[in-house]
């Protein structure tokens, strides 16, 4: 077989040496004529300027790498009962010697009045704040201290505030910014955001600047421009009307015994067991309803009379609720529903203090979803609108709930702690019910 001639006709390795460096060439000899013309340029660019520049009694320092054409800073900062001290290092982004001297000096004077401060003397990136507040919020989870709606604030800081913010420091921070950034947020989300969200994203932003303070990296009198949280008003969710919701209880307790696999039926069963424990508490699904167990519950007596109390951990932080006395039947019901507590009595149940899921199929696991066969349960009940544009949702149950007690005349005051929200929030949605309130105790 014939042989190919190389592409090339490699001469032996070149070396180019200088302080602290080795760089090995491989070329052909015309490149290497080059390169050495190049090598003699940059030796006599160097030896006219010179690589090492020592500033105040030398703490701080101002050197080049022979790699790059940029200065780049050392200094020393002193701890207290010490001479000895931290060197800190930090790029300048100038090869202009005079500019770099300058920024050295600034940078060097402003750590050490820091440090006088009692702050940290390097300020820290946006996002290595943001670093640290999303790792303390993680802990507080992993403690089981945490709040649900950490993980909103996770996520508007992960892929809205870094993203955007990242490479600034908090202190630099100015109205612009602020405003150019909500322009980016809602061009990125597609819509101006609702009045919620942004209470969402300037709570995670505030966040950030506490964790700031609270690890001296800026001073609490260093003023940083707020999100805004005005936005698009939010529209309130449907609610099931009296005869609606117990038309869907009725027709669930049929229903749930139907499906095609013993794990539609299951589902079906949870759905039901779901809809009348929001129903009776006024609890959120999800955050709340999942994490629920029997442990969570128990008796509650005031005036002599029992009352069944929920503990429960949600968006807003754990509190206690009061479930209405029918609850009692839908828990003896749950109840008889797994062989690991149908065997005692529901005062046992609750004495026991068992860790077992309430809401939860026989493995002991819980639905991901149940969306879909509450939807399938609507239209199969006739309730609300048809198919997929139906906007009744479990979120809805709540929000009747919180409709019928506003009629029957329960305290807004008293309301917001059951279920864990604002009298703003119940004012905002239901502004036409406390209105209607008002006028019928002023009349």
């Amino acid at each position: 077989m014939k042989k190919t001639a190389p592409l090339f006709n490699f001469s032996p390795k070149t070396y180019y040496r200088d302080t602290n460096y080795l760089q090995v060439l491989t070329t052909t000899p015309q490149v290497v004529r080059h390169t050495q013309q190049n090598a003699d340029n940059i030796q006599q660019l160097r030896t006219a300027t010179p690589r090492l520049v020592r500033l105040r009694d030398g703490e701080v320092v101002l050197f080049r790498l022979p790699t790059s054409s940029k200065w780049h800073i050392r200094y020393k900062l002193k701890s207290e009962n010490t001479h000895s001290g931290e060197w800190v290092r930090v790029s300048s982004r100038t090869a202009v010697l005079e500019d770099a001297k300058r920024k050295a000096c600034e940078l060097y004077d402003e750590a050490r009045y820091r440090q006088r401060l009692g702050l940290a003397p390097v300020m820290k990136r946006y996002a290595d704040i943001a670093a640290a507040c999303v790792a303390d919020m993680r802990e507080e989870q992993a403690n089981g201290h945490g709040k649900a709606i950490y993980k909103d604030y996770i996520n508007c800081i992960e892929k809205y505030l870094v993203p955007y913010f990242g490479n600034h420091h908090l202190t630099t921070l100015t109205a612009q910014h602020i405003a150019e950034f909500e322009q980016w947020r809602d061009d990125v989300m597609g819509k101006r955001a609702k009045s919620s969200t942004l209470v969402t994203f300037a709570s995670a932003y505030n966040r950030i600047h506490e964790t700031a303070i609270q690890r001296g990296w800026i001073s609490d009198k260093v003023p940083v421009p707020k999100l805004s949280v005005r936005g698009e008003k939010g529209k309130p969710r449907d609610a099931f009307s009296v005869e609606q919701i117990t038309q869907l209880r009725e027709f669930l307790a049929e229903w749930h015994t139907g499906g095609n696999t013993d794990k539609s039926k299951q589902t079906r069963r949870i759905l039901r067991d779901t809809v009348d424990v929001l129903y009776l508490t006024g609890m959120r699904v999800g955050t709340e309803t999942n994490g629920l167990e029997w442990q969570h519950i128990e008796w509650h007596t005031e005036k002599s009379v029992r009352y069944l109390r929920v503990w429960v951990s949600g968006k807003t932080g754990p509190r206690w609720l009061i479930g209405k006395h029918e609850l009692l039947h839908t828990l003896n019901r749950i109840r008889l529903e797994h062989e690991d507590t149908a065997d005692l009595d529901l005062d046992a149940l609750l004495a026991a203090k068992l860790p077992l899921k309430l809401l939860r199929y026989k493995d002991g696991t819980q639905p991901i979803n149940t969306n879909h066969t509450f939807k399938a349960a609507l239209t199969a009940a006739g309730i609300g609108q048809r198919g997929a544009r139906n906007s009744l949702t479990l979120y809805s149950i709540r929000h009747s709930y919180a409709t019928l007690e506003l009629l029957a005349g329960t305290d807004i005051h008293t309301l917001a702690k059951q279920m864990g929200t604002s009298v703003v929030m119940l004012e905002q949605h239901y502004s036409k019910l406390t209105a209607t309130m008002a006028a019928g105790k002023l009349a």
